[in-house]
């Protein structure tokens, strides 16, 4: 059985006939940290069109913005985790900055 060592340098994968570059991931952030809330903006969302018809993962995320009927606006903290929520639904709702 083959150890690993630490100082190891680890080789480019090899798939399919040509070399692979690995993703590097940035650090996770440490435990007990709060990263989603050092947002300094806040956004305006609001439902601008009905999720009926729509797909249970985009009703899910409207339901998870805060919006509940059309018409219905929420203020959130403007970072990445928002907006990706945001971008999930952008057909749906209205964005604004809230200054």
């Amino acid at each position: 059985m083959a150890t690993k060592k630490k100082n190891e340098v680890k080789q480019p994968l090899y798939i399919n006939g040509r070399y692979v570059v690995e993703k590097q991931l940035p650090p996770k952030p440490a435990k007990g940290t709060k990263p989603y809330e050092e947002a300094k903006g806040q956004v305006k969302v609001t439902l601008i069109k009905s999720t009926a018809g729509c797909l249970k993962e985009q009703q899910e995320t409207v339901a998870a913005l805060g919006l509940t009927k059309i018409r219905t606006s929420n203020v959130l903290p403007d970072n990445a985790a928002t907006r990706g929520m945001i971008f999930k639904v952008k057909h749906l709702v209205s964005v604004e900055e809230v200054k």
